[in-house]
């Protein structure tokens, strides 16, 4: 273990620990007079512009070795909290969602990290120890995060003291990065058999547990979110009697089939579908409370430099449960956004009203220019998100407040 402290560091005693008010950095561009530079691997070029910013000391830590110091740096807070861990390919956000409303509900004082907090969905690992420790500083009792697979496999989660680990689901995601299936879902499972824990939730712990059958939340698929977090409270020791009562007052996170109302006769949805097993819920879901004689209308396209193999699967799965189809950009990065389009576009089979419109605002306007009384306008893929990717550079994009301002503009 690399030692903690260094002559320059400034630090001094707060009600739960020692809190420094010079502290550690692995971004070169945060670091003040006084503070420690972590420069991992390939990081080099970042070291002359930590200096020339006043770091006093500078560190040369693989990502494992940063996550013990960083731990070690902030006096271990997640011993000290009750640390929640949800992973999963779809209902991540959902889940620890529902668990922080319930924790504040019964009482406590939760912090919620995750794609709906974060720029990445699981931080590196100092800016996790640090919200923890800011949290416990701030009186909190329960910590609540998302765990990607990126962060499972680059170790930025070691050092963490997790109280109770949840896996959500398993089916296909981020191939581009893990290479394929079985090395994806390696990386899941590890994350509970690795990380050691009070509780250790998996699908067969909570799928059967029961809930009323009148729920706030719509779809099988939310069932099984609200079980997880269920099981996972009382993997705390919560009692299920306790939780039950607050069930009435949940809702679905922004962006996971959220309403756009504007007086309209027709459903607009928001949700963030981007792998072929969520966008089937989805879909499913819209289909069961959709009436025999309306359209579902379904809006998607999918992210550049990422897992080719999953386009003409969502291709395919639209082909069979939409009424209607648009496909569009999502995040296309750097890759032609017409090569993704032609990817999606290889599943479908044609037989459906079908759309090809690269540019996002002008398909969702198409969508709701034809929708017509009682039909449901599906806008998939990236849900709570302000921006698109175009390129390096975050555009501002949000689907609901373009779904929204046609809707208006259209007078309803």
């Amino acid at each position: 273990m690399v030692a903690i402290f260094s002559l320059c560091m400034i630090h001094f005693k707060g009600k739960n620990g020692v809190y420094f008010l010079s502290t550690i950095h692995h971004d070169s561009r945060l670091i003040k007079p006084g503070d420690t530079f972590i420069c991992l691997p390939n990081a080099e070029d970042y070291v002359s512009d930590a200096l020339s910013k006043g770091a006093c000391n500078i560190k040369r830590l693989t990502r494992l070795e940063m996550a013990h110091y960083a731990a070690d740096h902030f006096n271990h807070p997640s011993k000290k909290l009750s640390v929640i861990g949800i992973t999963g390919t779809n209902g991540k956000t959902t889940t620890t969602y529902l668990i922080h409303t319930l924790l504040t509900l019964l009482g406590f004082k939760s912090y919620l990290s995750g794609t709906l907090t974060q720029s990445l969905t699981t931080p590196e690992s100092i800016d996790t120890q640090r919200q923890m420790a800011d949290h416990l500083n701030n009186g909190g009792s329960h910590y609540v995060m998302e765990v990607s697979s990126h962060a499972i496999h680059q170790e930025r989660i070691a050092g963490i003291d997790f109280n109770v680990t949840c896996l959500t689901n398993i089916s296909q995601d981020h191939l581009d990065y893990h290479g394929d299936f079985e090395s994806y879902k390696a990386c899941k499972l590890s994350f509970l058999s690795n990380y050691g824990s009070i509780a250790s939730i998996s699908p067969d712990d909570f799928q059967s547990l029961p809930l009323p059958d009148a729920l706030p939340l719509i779809g099988d698929f939310n069932r099984q979110n609200l079980q997880a977090a269920f099981s996972t409270l009382m993997g705390l020791g919560i009692p299920y009697n306790d939780i039950l009562p607050h069930l009435k007052h949940l809702k679905a996170p922004p962006g996971r089939l959220e309403p756009i109302n504007c007086h309209q006769d027709f459903k607009v949805i928001v949700d963030y579908a981007h792998t072929p097993d969520a966008l089937e819920n989805v879909l499913q879901t819209l289909q069961a409370i959709k009436l025999p004689t309306a359209k579902l209308i379904c809006i998607f396209g999918c992210g550049g430099n990422r897992d080719t193999d999953k386009r003409a699967k969502m291709g395919a799965i639209a082909d069979r449960l939409a009424d209607h189809i648009i496909l569009t950009n999502d995040n296309p990065r750097h890759e032609d956004p017409e090569i993704i389009l032609s990817d999606i576009q290889s599943g479908l089979s044609l037989k459906k009203p079908t759309n090809s419109i690269p540019d996002r605002e002008a398909a969702i306007k198409k969508a709701i220019t034809l929708a017509q009384k009682d039909d449901i306008v599906l806008i998939a893929g990236k849900g709570h998100e302000t921006y698109q990717i175009i390129g390096d550079i975050k555009h501002p994009f949000d689907d609901r407040l373009v779904a929204k301002q046609t809707l208006l503009e259209q007078s309803y």
